[in-house]
């Protein structure tokens, strides 16, 4: 237990640099819906694609559940109203998509803080932003699950 609280004060550039390069699934703010589509589909790790702009400033992000409501709204059980059917319907761009409101973590912060955050806001992967707020990854709730692991502490497998 006192290794897992350690690892939790650790903070998140620790956990990116142990995580390492891993591909981002990252679109434009003005790609459309195809260009989504096969950012989901190239992701390895991720049911988020990160909306980008030219100067890495995070835009948003969207997620695979309200991307497939958006797309597949017809086959929901749920009640829509006229208003969210025009809006379904406009939709063209990957701003037309986000998630709102984006929740983030900073470089500087502790696990146990990001932590924290995404267990209240029920989010599974988190963008990371650097010291002049551009997107320069994202970290999971099984990254975070791994820095606690005893594995982990072994290095057997990362």
């Amino acid at each position: 237990m006192k290794n897992q609280q350690k690892n939790l004060s650790a903070t998140v550039a620790e956990l990116i640099e142990i995580v390492g390069h891993r591909q981002l699934a990252q679109v434009s703010p003005k790609a459309e819906i195809k260009e989504i589509i096969a950012a989901f589909a190239k992701s390895e790790h991720t049911r988020q694609v990160y909306v980008v702009n030219n100067e890495k400033q995070l835009s948003g992000v969207i997620s695979l559940g309200n991307l497939s409501r958006h797309l597949l709204f017809h086959h929901s059980d749920m009640a829509v109203d006229n208003l969210h059917l025009i809006s379904m319907a406009t939709s063209e761009t990957a701003t037309d998509f986000i998630d709102r409101p984006v929740i983030t973590a900073h470089l500087s912060e502790t696990i146990e803080l990001v932590l924290e955050r995404m267990l209240s806001a029920n989010i599974k992967e988190i963008p990371v932003l650097n010291d002049q707020e551009r997107f320069i990854g994202d970290l999971t709730l099984v990254d975070i699950l791994h820095l606690c692991s005893e594995e982990f502490l072994n290095h057997e497998s990362y």
